[in-house]
Formats: structure tokens, C-alpha cells, sequence
């Protein structure tokens, strides 16, 4: 308290605050994150100038998850570096692209990420995390091309598999009948396999509904679903299944909980009506496919249909 309380003095003659910085960043590398900030949070209130505490502060709260304050910290380091420097903060960039990312922003993160893959530093990871917002920004071209850039820099790259395979079952979905597309998605979600098997059966599951072949695909929805059972693609990739295959009371069953899980997606509301309404459950069937028709704006022009059928006397 007695230092917070001096006069202010310049950084360099202010003794404390240069033992404070160098334990701050001793802590951090040592994993003590939350003594990390009890060490840094005073030394920017008596030094705001100071941009490597300011860096600090915000890779601290990145690894306690505090991504929020981590933004505000490391585009002031960012902002500083700048200003005093006048070079940009590679290393604040990069974790303020992380920070925007898994703090649900990856519009903002994509200029921070695009910055740091271009750097002669950057690793897999990097890649991977910027192929990672290009896929959540619906971006599949870049997505995908950031992503082989990553595996092909380092093969070990997980999620970036995962990735791939995802976009990979998505195409053969928009195209099933391309024999190209089909063994494109077979070799990712077998290159996802070697790190997630779990995963790799639920990918595989669904590109055999987008192959149209129900039967050999329910059980492997089944196998999967067992330890992601709230995987809203799982569960609708199985409730579509078991509809076309006639297990119509399994297929409601299913497709309610894909409502439940994706109330947006008017496909499950479609199937969910159409699945009722062979089952002979009309009201059932008129009350899916008007979700799916206001989901729609009415252009669907098979829920049109149906509801005509449905309610005409």
C-alpha cells in the first residue's frame, strides 16, 4: 500500500514496479496465473504506460478464461506498443485474436489472427485457430485452405483435422453423388480418427446419411451419440436416418430432441412434421410443419404442400 501510495515516479527509477513486472512474468511462466495478476493489476494503475505489463495482464487473464478483460488489456498493450514503439505487438495480436475468438467474436478476431499467421513465426496452431474463425464466419474456402496449411505444417494438428473433416462431410451433403467429394471426406474423417475416434464415428455416421445410406449409418450415430449426446448434428443426422428408414416412433423421439437443440433449423422441423404426419398424427404434423414454414418465410415449397394437404377438409 505504501508504494501505490508514493508520488509517482518514472519506470525506470521506481524500483518496486520493475520487481513487480519481473515477478508478474515469473509467476506466468511458472502457471500461477491468478498471483501473476495480484503482482501486475497495481503496477498499471501507478505505471499505465507501461505495455509489456499491460501484455501480461491479458495473456493472464486468457489462460484463466477471463476473456473479456483480456481484451481490454491486450489492445491497450497493443495500443502502447504503437504509440512508443511504432511496431506492432505480435505477440498481444495474437493472443487478442485467441481472446475475441473463444469469447464469441470471430468477426473481430479474424484481423488480429490473419495478422499473426502471417508473421515467419507462426505455427500450426495459429492456423488452425485462424482457419477455425474463417469456418464459424461461413468462409469454407479459406477455412479450408488455412486448415491444410496447418496440417501440412504439422500433421499432429487435431482439431484442424476435424475440422477439415467437417467441411469435407458438409460438401458431400451439398453433392452426394460426386465420387471425388465422397473419398475426400473418407480421408479426413480417417486422419481425424487418429486423435478422436468418438468424433471420427459421428462424421462418419453423418456422410453415410448424406450418402443415403440410413441403415449402415444408424449405428454408427448410435455409437457416437453415446459420449456426445447433445451433439445437435448427431441427434438430427440420426432422427433423419430413422425416418427414412420407417423407425417412426424412434425418429419423433429423436427429431424432438433436435428441435429442442437446433429450435432455428427449419430442416428438423420439416422432418419432425413429416415423420408425424406419416405416423397419422395431423395436428402433430400441422404444428412441426408450420415451425418450419415461419422458419421459412412460407418459401418451402414441399412444407407448403403439406400443410395444403393437411388442413384441406
Amino acid at each position: 500500500m505504501a508504494w501505490a501510495q508514493e508520488s509517482r515516479r518514472p519506470f525506470a527509477e521506481d524500483e518496486e514496479a520493475q520487481t513487480r513486472l519481473q515477478r508478474g512474468i515469473s509467476l506466468y511462466q511458472q502457471n500461477q496465473y491468478a498471483a501473476a495478476l495480484e503482482a501486475l493489476e497495481p503496477l498499471v494503475v501507478h505505471h499505465p504506460e507501461q505495455a509489456v505489463a499491460y501484455r501480461m495482464l491479458g495473456l493472464c487473464y486468457l489462460q484463466l478464461k477471463q476473456y473479456q478483460p483480456a481484451v481490454t488489456a491486450l489492445r491497450k498493450a497493443i495500443e502502447l506498443t504503437r504509440a512508443q514503439e511504432k511496431r506492432e505487438d505480435a505477440v498481444a495480436r495474437l493472443a487478442l485474436g485467441r481472446a475475441l475468438f473463444l469469447a464469441g467474436d470471430p468477426a473481430a478476431a479474424l484481423p488480429e489472427l490473419e495478422y499473426a499467421a502471417q508473421r515467419p513465426e507462426a505455427d500450426a496452431a495459429t492456423l488452425t485457430l485462424l482457419g477455425y474463425a474463417y469456418y464459424r464466419q461461413g468462409n469454407e474456402a479459406a477455412a479450408r485452405k488455412t486448415l491444410l496449411q496447418s496440417v501440412a505444417r504439422d500433421e499432429r494438428q487435431a482439431e484442424a483435422w476435424r475440422l477439415l473433416a467437417e467441411l469435407d462431410v458438409q460438401a458431400v451433403t451439398a453433392t452426394p453423388d460426386d465420387p471425388a467429394a465422397v473419398k475426400r471426406a473418407q480421408s479426413s474423417i480417417e486422419k481425424a480418427n487418429r486423435f478422436e475416434p468418438a468424433v471420427a464415428t459421428g462424421l462418419r455416421g453423418r456422410l453415410l446419411v448424406a450418402q443415403r445410406q440410413f441403415a449402415r449409418a444408424i449405428p454408427e450415430l448410435d455409437r457416437a451419440l453415446m459420449t456426445q449426446p447433445d451433439d445437435a448434428a448427431l441427434v438430427f443426422a440420426l432422427g433423419l436416418a430413422l425416418s427414412r428408414e420407417g423407425q417412426l416412433e424412434r425418429a419423433a423421439t429423436t427429431l424432438t430432441r433436435a428441435a429442442s437443440l437446433l429450435p432455428q433449423e427449419a430442416g428438423v422441423w420439416r422432418e419432425l412434421g413429416y415423420v408425424h404426419e406419416r405416423a397419422g398424427r395431423t395436428e402433430a404434423a400441422i404444428a412441426a410443419y408450420e415451425k418450419a414454414a415461419a422458419l421459412t418465410d412460407g418459401q418451402d415449397a414441399f412444407v407448403t404442400r403439406a400443410l395444403e394437404r393437411l388442413k384441406t377438409p
